[in-house]
């Protein structure tokens, strides 16, 4: 009877506590569908020769309409998406990268057919929307557009 008694305790407090979590306000709150929208520095980077880092140069098309450039300056490697500012980036893979600030990875597939696909995962700004709603930051999975 005790650990029928406990278990029901138990099961309230959770739904207690996950009704608590939903009634936040947007502005605390990040939508993060699963940890595959992680971003993480790797305590000690995946070390890449120069020559491995040049396959990925070059500029990729994203699903959304944009693009993402992979440049290298010496032995440091930098993304930028769009217009926006440039991140530099460090391996953490034979085919994945990850920025020091955290605000986006990348993962890109050179096929054994010549195709190139991968994936970015990035932090999007919060927005102000024009009918005075704030669409709060959040991190989103973005698909590489094959070529």
């Amino acid at each position: 009877m005790k650990t029928i008694i406990l278990g029901t305790l138990l099961c309230l407090a959770a739904a207690s506590t996950a009704t608590t979590a939903q009634t936040l306000p947007p502005e605390h709150t990040v939508t993060v569908p699963g940890n595959a929208l992680r971003i993480d520095v790797p305590e000690h980077p995946r070390y890449m020769m120069r020559q491995d880092c040049k396959k990925f140069v070059g500029t990729y098309d994203l699903s959304n309409g944009d693009t993402l450039e992979l440049r290298l300056a010496g032995a440091v490697m930098y993304a930028r998406i769009g217009k926006q500012e440039e991140h530099r980036i460090v391996a953490t893979d034979h085919n994945a990268f990850v920025a020091l600030d955290r605000q986006l990875k990348v993962r890109i597939d050179h096929n054994d057919d010549g195709s190139v696909d991968g994936e970015l995962v990035m932090v999007v700004p919060a927005q102000n929307l024009s009918g005075g709603d704030i669409v709060p930051y959040h991190v989103q999975s973005i698909g590489l557009a094959s070529r």
